[in-house]
């Protein structure tokens, strides 16, 4: 009994000396021990790390951090423009620590510990702003502002190229840079207004004529219509008429003139007060004149 009550008295010390000896560092970050001579030389990754906290130490060792993991940025500028007019654009990029043991023990000697973590906000803000903002003046002050959109394409990278070297050797890398929302200034954005309100108007007036000449080439086509059927109803009529006067003869207008003489022939007998004469002779025609 009195060798059990040992071994749980001499565990119950060690877990209280032991106690707080092990600290985590998390995933995304990178850790070094301060103790009393000032950061240890080795850099822990993600793991438990040991410090020598026991009761005895008057001076405790502490694990500070450094984050890895990449940042999204946005930089909002307003430039002013070789022809001296000013626009604003937001840059765009990913930033992140560079990951190198020797520029990362140079990070921990060289910001102020406020806290026990370096976030990579803190090292863009202190290394890399300034000369992001710069980079981008410098390259989009080169232009007048007619030039910015024809160029808008080539912006991004030309920014990167200028960039990349300015970055070299400081402990922030940045990629996939991008210029966008660039707002013109007023001047420039009422006379694009103005531009594109007489095109429209252009456009509009071009549609009416286009509409116009649409009704006109319809009316075209029923009028060229309406004179092939009229053409065709005259010429019907020509070649009736043709035909009529083709079959019109001088033996046919003889027996024409027998049937009407015959015709009154027989209405003098059905009255017999009537008396007529042939009026060949007078006229040279078939006529008749009744005498009562």
């Amino acid at each position: 009994m009195l060798k059990y009550l040992k071994i749980v008295a001499i565990s119950a010390v060690l877990m209280v000396l032991f106690t707080g000896c092990n600290e985590q560092v998390p995933a995304g970050y990178k850790g070094k021990i301060l103790g009393v001579n000032g950061f240890q030389p080795e850099l822990y990754p993600p793991s438990k790390v040991w410090l020598a906290n026991n009761p005895w130490n008057i001076n405790k060792e502490k694990l500070f951090l450094i984050q890895t993991t990449t940042q999204k940025y946005k930089e909002r500028m307003t430039v002013l423009l070789r022809d001296k007019l000013s626009l604003s654009a937001d840059v765009y990029f990913r930033g992140r620590i560079v990951n190198d043991d020797k520029i990362l023990n140079k990070i921990f000697n060289d910001i102020p510990m406020n806290d026990n973590v370096v976030t990579t906000d803190e090292v863009y803000s202190i290394y890399a702003q300034m000369v992001v903002r710069n980079t981008t003046r410098e390259v989009l002050s080169k232009y007048n502002v007619d030039e910015i959109n024809k160029n808008y394409d080539r912006l991004s990278s030309e920014l990167y190229n200028a960039l990349k070297p300015k970055l070299k050797g400081l402990p922030i890398e940045i990629s996939d840079i991008t210029i966008s929302n660039i707002q013109y200034p007023k001047i420039v954005t009422d006379a694009i207004n103005k531009a594109k309100q007489r095109r429209m108007q252009i456009e509009e007036e071009q549609a009416k004529v286009q509409i116009a000449l649409t009704k006109a080439k319809g009316r075209e086509e029923v009028a060229k219509a309406e004179y092939k059927i009229k053409m065709l109803e005259a010429k019907r009529i020509r070649d009736y008429n043709k035909m009529i006067g083709e079959g019109v003869t001088n033996e046919l207008l003889a027996l024409r003139k027998l049937e009407v003489q015959e015709k009154m022939v027989d209405a003098i007998q059905a009255n017999k007060n009537v008396v007529y004469m042939p009026m060949d002779m007078m006229t040279g025609t078939t006529n008749m004149r009744i005498i009562k």
